[in-house]
């Protein structure tokens, strides 16, 4: 039998867990990650991406876009009416598939270090995990409130 402390213990996870369920919050951490990543690649931030030499090749601008601005401004439109737009999930799902072989596309060509293989491949796999808990495991219906008590009725 679990003691009283195991089971604290495993209900602030629990609440967590919950939250990042939640199709609204799971849009905009999605949002997040993809604008996080559009400035990171628009200013060139140190310690987050560093380009050795200049970009070169007719599609060099392409690649150094910024072009993940796109899903972030859907999600973020999306986020207002969850249910009406519950599709864009198979957007997520297909962005952050095919962003991991991506990352390690890169990171054998020595375009990257594994360094910049592991955050993003991490990142994108817990938002994999997030958006199939979203779209094919259903949330448990929310408790009902207990009937409020009439008042004693004079008699």
């Amino acid at each position: 039998m679990a003691s009283s402390q195991e089971v604290q213990a495993a209900a602030p996870q629990t609440r967590i867990l919950d939250t990042l369920r939640r199709p609204a919050v799971l849009l905009l951490l999605l949002a997040t990650w993809d604008i996080l990543g559009a400035v990171v690649q628009l200013l060139g931030m140190g310690a987050f991406f560093q380009l050795d030499q200049a970009a070169d090749g007719i599609l060099a601008g392409q690649a150094l876009g910024t072009a993940m601005v796109v899903p972030a401004v859907v999600y973020l439109y999306a986020a207002r009416d969850v249910q009406r737009f519950r599709r864009v999930f198979w957007l997520a799902l297909i962005e952050h598939i095919v962003a991991i072989p991506s990352y390690f596309y890169h990171w054998g060509r020595d375009d990257i270090g594994i360094e910049g293989v592991i955050i993003p491949t991490a990142v994108s796999g817990g938002f994999i995990f997030l958006i199939l808990l979203v779209m094919f495991v259903p949330r448990p219906a929310p408790k009902a409130l207990p009937p409020p008590e009439q008042p004693p009725t004079p008699s």
